[in-house]
């Protein structure tokens, strides 16, 4: 009998290097006549050794978020070692060093109001403007006022790059230790009146109502403008977030030959429940939250989504962040409630990651009731995280076939109250 080979092992294929994108990169503007689009283009000599340190830095080890992205600035930005006033800047920006510091590499200055564009065309990965974006093909990010000095807007033609290259321009003590990372299951979406939509063309407004439509069906709650709102959602060519508030835009194609884009906006320092909302919207990876300080904890019972004591967590501004295996250290109890409550054993157990702002870690741990505690749990993959588990010496019944509470308020539904 005739047999095939056996197929070969798949190779895996290395990304490029900081060294051969800055090459590529190089190659594809030397292809293109788009010489309006840049105010200052550096020496490719400059960029290459600035390129071979990244790799090297790569190569030792080290984790660069950024590694090897293409950075372009937008007009009058300082660079160090390029014009500035009457002489030769001996800094860069503030945001140009964390990004560098990052990974990311300067190709030079973007003409006057070109970065989306520069970023569009794929002659850079990453933009980085202070004006407000007005070529709507990129996703552009701005951050709270004060988190990032000069406020700049971060473009990027991918949602998570754009997410990266924002956390990573962001100086974690800058953040206040309450902020919210989610609004439940059901945010508040505040949407433009038909008066101020009226002003668009008809196609834009048939996509933006496409867009309602399909965060209505995914559970949010959509208001006109006017009342309290979690996340402000509306076409990019009107302006109706408050000066300086966090958002987000998000490019969606082309409608009557134009580009079409909506923004996401929100309260300060809760940019990361437009960031969801955007990524909902492009199905883009969630991602890590955006505030470099939060705190990410696990909880087992009555907390966990669809249950009551998740509305607490949403009051408190946590979000969830996956589900999660403990390693086999544990068992459940049935505590007075009914109630989860984990305790040493030698079960695997299931629960949910989420994170949540220092302040709204402090308020959780202070309102539990006895006798549930925050003490730390093991992960599967070998990481302790703070969560919710109870005294041991709590009065319970034991749960000794159950890792996963909801597993057993589906018994008790149709069983009953009983020890298992």
């Amino acid at each position: 009998m005739n047999t095939l080979p056996p197929e070969p092992e798949p190779v895996s294929t290395a990304p490029p290097s900081a060294f051969q994108r800055v090459i590529s990169a190089y190659e594809r503007l030397a292809e293109t006549d788009r010489a309006g689009d840049w105010e200052t283009l550096r020496s490719e000599e400059d960029v290459l050794v600035e390129a071979k340190a990244i790799d090297e830095r790569v190569r030792a080890g080290e984790d660069l978020p950024l590694a090897g992205q293409l950075l372009a600035t937008g007009a009058g930005t300082a660079i160090a070692g390029l014009p500035d006033g009457p002489g030769l800047a001996e800094v860069s920006a503030v945001a140009v060093q964390r990004l560098t510091q990052a990974g990311a590499v300067v190709l030079g200055r973007a003409g006057k109001a070109s970065v989306p564009a520069v970023v569009g065309s794929q002659a850079a990965d990453l933009g980085l403007d202070t004006e407000t974006p007005g070529w709507h093909t990129t996703f552009a990010l701005r951050a709270t006022s004060g988190l990032i000095p000069d406020t700049p807007v971060v473009h990027a033609r991918e949602l998570t790059l754009a997410r990266r290259a924002l956390a990573a321009a962001t100086e974690a003590d800058a953040w206040p230790r309450a902020y919210r990372l989610g609004a439940g299951d059901h945010p508040r979406v505040a949407v433009p009146n038909s008066a101020a939509l009226a002003r668009l063309p008809i196609g834009v407004r048939r996509s933006f109502d496409a867009v309602v439509a399909a965060f209505s069906a995914s559970g949010m709650r959509i208001q006109p403008v006017g009342g309290p709102f979690d996340v402000l959602l509306a076409p990019s060519a009107l302006d109706l977030a408050e000066p300086g508030s966090p958002s987000v835009s998000v490019p969606l194609g082309e409608v009557g030959g134009e580009p079409f884009s909506i923004t996401l906006s929100t309260a300060a320092f809760e940019e990361q429940l437009a960031f969801d909302l955007a990524a909902l919207l492009t199905a883009a990876p969630a991602g890590e939250p955006y505030p470099a300080t939060s705190v990410e904890f696990v909880v087992f019972g009555e907390q966990v989504r669809g249950r009551p004591l998740s509305a607490w967590l949403a009051e408190l501004g946590a979000r969830y962040a996956g589900d999660v295996l403990t390693a086999s250290h544990y068992r459940m109890v049935l505590l007075a409630g009914p109630e989860a409550g984990v305790v040493p054993g030698a079960q695997a157990l299931s629960g949910e990651r989420w994170a949540i702002s220092p302040d709204g870690f402090e308020r959780l741990r202070d309102g539990l009731m006895a006798p549930l505690r925050v003490t730390t749990v093991r992960l599967e993959n070998g990481v302790s995280l703070p969560a919710v588990t109870c005294d041991p010496m709590a009065e319970s019944t034991e749960l000794a076939s159950y890792r996963d509470w909801r597993a057993y308020l589906r018994f008790l539904s149709t069983a009953g109250p009983k020890s298992a």
